[in-house]
C-alpha cells in the first residue's frame, strides 16, 4: 500500500460538518428558549435511564442548562418525560421515547459523538450513555473504569454554543463524574462562567450530528467533569491505553522462581531483577502468556487492550532468540512480528476486540518485514511530532493512531512553572487533527490553572475545529469571561507570560525540535542539561515586576467574588515563581561575589520561600481562606511542602541539591566549599594499603555537606599511579559509639545510603563517558556503574549511572577498632576505563565522596570538590582535576 489506511467510523469529514454549519447559519427562522429574562421551556430527562449512576450524570447535565437559564432571570423546571407538559417545549436529554420517535437512536452513536437536533420547538441533545463493561474486580483502584456520558458532552457543547456558558477550570476533582455536582452551587463555581444573554435562540433548522476528533483525551489523574467534557479531555471508557503490558502477562513474582526460562539471559545468566524482568521472547510459553493477557483483558470487559514490551529493554542473548523468525540482531523486527502475530491470533478468538500496539524505542520505527497490520491494530505512538509520524505513511493500519503529548511531564523548569504557550497547543492540536490521532494521553496533565489555565482552554477549544479555532481568539474568549473588567490586562499580563517563555515552549521543550542536538563529535546532548540556570533566563527581574504591576492592577478591577477566586489562584501561582526565582537570581549574585552580606541577602530569600510555602499548606485547626472553588488547585493534589521546595529530584528536575533546598541556619555556620585540584604521584611499583609509596604523597580532606546530622567525621584522600592501574586511599573515621562490623552486601547493590567511598572518573575529556565506583566497609559490599553509553534520550538510562555495567576494580577495606577508623584501598585499571597509562601532566575531571551511616537510617556525607550549596556527586559541573605527575 502507498497510503496510510484508516477506519474511522466516529469522524465526519470536516467539510461534512463545514456544510452543518453553514446549514445552521442560514435558517428561516430562530427558536428563542429565553428573551428578556423569561423562558416557556422546560428539561426533560429519560424516565429509565441505564442506571442510577447514570440517572444521577443527567440530572445534574439538566442542572446545567437550568442554571444558564437562571443566570439570565428564568426559571426552568426540570422533570421526567413521563411528566412533561404537554403544551411547552422542551430541551429533551438523552434517550427519550421522544427521540426515539424522531429517529434519534443514540446507540449509534460512537464514543463521545452526539446530536443536537430541532423537532418543531423541541431540541434533542443526544449522546450515548452507557455504563462501562469492565468487571469491577477488573478495575485499577487509581485509575477508575469510567461510564460514558454522552448526553454530558452533548449538553456542555450546547451550553457554549447557544446559552453563554464557559467553562473556564476544571469543575470536579480528578476521578469523578459529573454525578458528583450534586454537591456544587452551580451558579456560584468559580470554575464556570454563565454570560449575561438577553436572548438565548437556536435555528429551527438545527441537526447537527458531531463526532469529536478524539475517543480519549485523558491523563492522570483523569475527569469526567463538564470542563474535561467541554475541553474533549475523554477518560477511557472500557479501554486500556498502550503501555508496557509484558511484566503484567508475565509478572516476575509469580513466575521468575518457578520458571527462570521465561527471562532473558543476560551475560550467561537468566535475568534475577523482579524489580525490572525482560523476557526470552522465543520461549513458546511467554508468548502464550502474552496473548493470554489480552484474552484476559477482553474477557474482563475491555474493547481496546494494549500491547507493549517493557521499558529499558535488555534483549534475551539465547540461542533461540538469535535465530527467532530469521531476524538476526534485529531486536525491533523480532518485537513487531510477536505483536502482528499476537493480535492476529485475537482477531480470530475476538473479532471485536482491538489492540493498540505501542511503538517505542526499540519499535520506534516502522516494521520492515511487514507493511499491513491485522484488521484490529492501531498503533501507538509516543511521539506525535510530524517526524514521529511521517514514516508511518505508506503503513496500512486500519485502526489508526493514539499517541502521547509531553506538553506538561516534568520539563526542565520543575513542574510547577508555565511550560507551554497558547501558539504551541494550536499548532500542535492542528498537526494532531490532520494525522488522524484517534487518542491521546497527556504525560504529565497540566495542572497550573491559574498562570496555564488559557492554555489548557486554547487546547480543549482546538479540537472542537482545528480549521477555524485560533488561539488569537480564543485567549480573548477566555479572560473576558474570566476577568470582566480585568481582561485587558489580565491578557496583557498573559502575554508577556507567554512571550517570555516562546523559546523553552516551543523549541526546548520535551520532543521539541531543540530539545536535543547533535555536536561536532559524540552523541546527542540535550539542550539544557542545568533547568536551575534556565528559570533565571526564563524569568528575569524586569519581566517578574511587569508581571506584578499588571496582577495588582487586575486585582483592584475585581468586581465580584467568583473573579477574585480566579485572580487569586493566578497570584498564589505567580508568587511561588517570583520566590523562586528571586532565590535563583540572588543565588547567582551570591557565586559572583560570595562574601557574608549576599550570602544573607539569598539564605533569607530561602527562607522567605519556605515560609511561603508552609503557609498553603493550614495547620490542624486552621482553615482556608474562603474561595468558593471545588477543590484546591494548588498546591496540586498530593504534592506537600517538600515537593513544592523541590526536594526530590525527578525526571528533568534536578533541583534536589541546590540551593532551593539549603539547610539555611548549617549554611550561616558552614564554610564556603570550592572546586579542589589533587596531584597523582607515580610509583614504580604496585601500591598496597599500608605500603612506604604512601609516606610522602598530598593528601587532602573532603568537605562535610550539609544537612550535618552528627558531628561531622574526617574523611581523607589520597592519590597514585602506575602504569597500569589508578590507586585510590581513603581513610574514614567513625564515631568513638559507632559500629566497626559491617556486613557484606551484593554485587550492584547502591551503596550511597551504606557506609562506603565513591570514585567517579571522567577520563577523557573528548568523550562524554564517566565511572563510578562504590566500595563499602566490607571486602564484599561493591558497585560500579557508567554513564555515557546509551545513546538513545527516551531510554529512562540515558545521562544516568547504568548499573548494568561492570568493570574489572578491587577493593581492599580495614577496619582499625583502636584508631577508630575504616581505610579501603581501590585499585582501578586503566583498561577498565577504556584509556592507556596517562602521560605526565594529563589532566582528568574526577570526584570523591564518602557515606556515613547513622542510626534509623540517617547519612552524613563528605564531597572532595563542590560547588556553594551544591555536593551532588553525580553533578559533573562540580567536579575537580586530578593531574598525574
Amino acid at each position: 500500500m502507498n497510503c496510510l489506511r484508516f477506519r474511522i467510523p466516529r469522524f465526519l469529514p470536516v467539510s461534512v460538518l463545514l456544510l452543518v454549519s453553514f446549514a445552521i447559519n442560514v435558517h428561516s427562522a430562530d427558536l428563542t428558549l429565553l428573551s428578556e429574562g423569561k423562558s416557556t421551556y422546560q428539561i426533560v430527562t429519560p424516565d429509565t435511564p441505564p442506571t442510577p449512576e447514570l440517572a444521577s450524570c443527567l440530572e445534574q447535565t439538566a442542572r446545567l442548562l437550568q442554571a444558564a437559564f437562571k443566570a439570565n432571570g428564568a426559571d426552568v423546571a426540570i422533570i421526567s418525560e413521563s411528566k412533561r407538559v404537554p403544551s411547552q417545549p422542551a430541551l429533551l436529554l438523552g434517550n427519550t421515547a421522544f427521540a426515539k420517535q424522531n429517529s434519534v437512536d443514540v446507540t449509534t452513536l460512537t464514543d463521545w459523538s452526539y446530536i443536537h437536533k430541532a423537532v418543531g420547538k423541541d431540541i434533542i441533545i443526544a449522546g450515548h450513555d452507557h455504563a462501562s463493561s469492565v468487571k469491577p474486580d477488573a478495575g485499577n483502584a487509581r485509575r477508575r473504569e469510567w461510564d460514558r456520558t454522552g448526553t454530558a458532552k452533548a449538553a456542555a457543547d450546547f451550553a457554549r454554543t447557544y446559552m453563554g456558558v464557559r467553562f473556564l477550570f476544571p469543575d470536579l476533582p480528578g476521578y469523578t463524574q459529573v454525578s458528583a455536582h450534586s454537591k456544587n452551587d452551580l451558579l456560584a463555581s468559580p470554575s464556570i462562567e454563565f454570560l449575561s444573554m438577553k436572548a438565548i435562540t437556536v435555528p429551527d433548522t438545527l441537526n447537527t450530528h458531531k463526532a469529536p476528533l478524539l475517543r480519549i483525551n485523558s491523563s492522570h489523574p483523569a475527569g469526567g467533569s463538564f470542563y474535561d467534557l467541554a475541553h474533549n479531555r475523554f477518560p477511557r471508557v472500557n479501554a486500556l491505553y498502550g503501555s508496557h503490558t509484558w511484566d503484567r502477562a508475565v509478572p516476575a513474582e509469580k513466575y521468575m522462581d518457578a520458571h527462570p526460562e521465561y527471562f532473558a539471559l543476560i551475560n550467561g545468566e537468566r535475568m534475577k531483577d523482579k524489580a525490572r524482568p525482560q523476557y526470552c521472547l522465543s520461549n513458546p510459553d511467554v508468548q502464550e502468556l502474552i496473548y493470554q493477557d489480552l484474552v484476559n483483558q477482553v474477557e474482563a470487559g475491555y474493547d481496546y487492550v494494549d500491547l507493549g514490551q517493557p521499558d529499558g529493554y535488555r534483549e534475551c542473548q539465547c540461542e533461540a532468540c538469535a535465530k527467532l523468525w530469521d531476524t538476526g540482531g534485529d531486536w525491533s523486527e523480532k518485537i513487531w512480528i510477536l505483536n502482528r502475530r499476537t493480535a492476529e491470533r485475537l482477531l480470530k478468538s475476538h473479532p471485536k476486540a482491538r489492540v493498540t500496539m505501542m511503538s517505542y524505542i526499540l519499535t520506534a520505527t516502522p516494521p520492515k518485514t511487514f507493511k499491513a497490520f491485522p484488521a484490529n491494530t492501531s498503533v501507538m505512538l509516543t511521539g506525535t511530532n510530524e517526524e514521529d509520524i511521517a514514516p508511518w505513511r505508506s503503513y496500512e493500519i486500519p485502526g489508526g493512531f493514539t499517541g502521547y503529548v509531553y506538553n506538561w511531564c516534568p520539563n526542565l523548569g520543575s513542574r510547577y512553572t508555565p511550560m507551554r504557550t497558547p501558539q504551541y497547543v494550536e499548532a500542535q492540536v492542528k498537526r494532531l487533527a490532520a494525522g488522524r490521532i484517534q487518542a491521546l494521553y497527556r504525560d504529565g496533565p497540566g495542572q497550573l490553572f491559574g498562570l496555564e489555565g488559557p492554555v489548557y482552554y486554547t487546547m480543549g477549544r482546538m479540537f472542537d475545529d482545528p480549521d477555524h479555532n485560533a488561539a488569537k481568539d480564543l485567549i480573548p474568549e477566555f479572560c473576558d469571561a474570566a476577568f470582566g473588567k480585568a481582561s485587558p490586562i489580565m491578557r496583557t499580563f498573559y502575554d508577556q507570560l507567554y512571550d517570555a517563555i516562546m523559546l523553552y515552549s516551543d523549541h526546548l521543550g520535551t520532543r521539541n525540535n531543540l530539545w536535543t542536538y547533535q555536536p561536532l563529535e559524540g552523541r546527542k546532548r540535550k539542550t539544557v542539561r542545568d533547568p536551575f540556570q534556565l528559570l533565571a533566563f526564563l524569568y528575569h527581574p524586569e519581566l517578574l515586576a511587569s508581571l506584578e504591576a499588571n496582577l495588582i492592577q487586575a486585582e483592584k478591577l475585581a468586581d465580584n467574588a467568583k473573579i477574585k477566586a480566579r485572580l487569586s489562584l493566578v497570584r498564589t501561582e505567580f508568587d511561588y515563581i517570583r520566590h523562586l526565582a528571586r532565590v535563583i537570581h540572588l543565588y547567582q549574585a551570591f557565586t559572583v561575589q560570595p562574601d557574608e552580606a549576599s550570602r544573607d541577602r539569598l539564605l533569607n530569600a530561602i527562607d522567605a520561600r519556605n515560609a511561603f510555602i508552609e503557609a498553603l499548606y493550614p495547620k490542624k485547626g486552621e482553615k482556608r481562606a474562603e474561595v468558593r472553588w471545588e477543590q484546591v488547585f494548588f498546591p496540586f493534589p498530593g504534592h506537600d511542602a517538600n515537593h513544592l521546595r523541590l526536594a526530590h529530584d525527578g525526571y528533568q528536575e534536578p533541583f534536589a541539591n541546590t540551593c532551593l533546598n539549603w539547610d539555611t541556619k548549617a549554611m550561616r555556620r558552614a564554610p564556603l566549599p570550592g572546586k579542589k585540584r589533587i596531584s597523582v604521584a607515580a610509583t614504580s611499583t604496585p601500591a598496597t594499603l599500608d605500603g612506604p609509596e604512601w609516606k610522602h604523597v598530598a593528601t587532602q580532606t573532603l568537605t562535610v555537606a550539609p544537612p550535618f546530622n552528627q558531628a561531622p567525621r574526617n574523611t581523607t584522600l589520597q592519590m597514585l599511579h602506575d602504569k597500569t592501574n589508578l590507586y585510590v586511599r581513603m581513610t574514614c573515621e567513625l564515631p568513638p559509639d559507632g559500629k566497626t562490623t559491617f556486613s557484606p552486601q551484593r554485587r550492584d547493590l547502591d551503596l550511597s545510603n551504606q557506609e562506603s567511598v565513591e570514585v567517579y572518573l571522567s577520563p577523557a575529556a573528548e568523550r562524554e563517558i564517566s565511572y563510578r565506583f562504590m566500595a563499602g566497609a566490607h571486602a564484599k559490599t561493591g558497585w560500579d556503574a557508567a554513564a555515557g553509553f546509551i545513546t538513545d534520550v527516551m531510554d529512562p538510562r540515558h545521562g544516568r549511572d547504568d548499573a548494568t555495567w561492570n568493570g574489572e576494580w578491587t577493593h581492599q577495606p580495614e577496619v582499625d577498632v583502636s584508631k577508630k577508623q575504616w581505610r579501603t584501598l581501590i585499585t582501578i585499571p586503566f583498561k577498565t576505563l577504556g584509556v592507556a597509562g596517562p602521560t605526565p601532566g594529563t589532566t582528568w575531571r574526577a570526584n570523591f565522596a564518602r557515606n556515613h551511616q547513622l542510626v534509623r537510617s540517617m547519612m552524613d556525607r563528605a564531597i572532595w570538590s563542590s560547588a556553594i550549596g551544591n555536593t551532588n556527586m553525580n553533578d559533573r559541573s562540580i567536579f575537580g582535576e586530578i593531574v598525574f605527575e
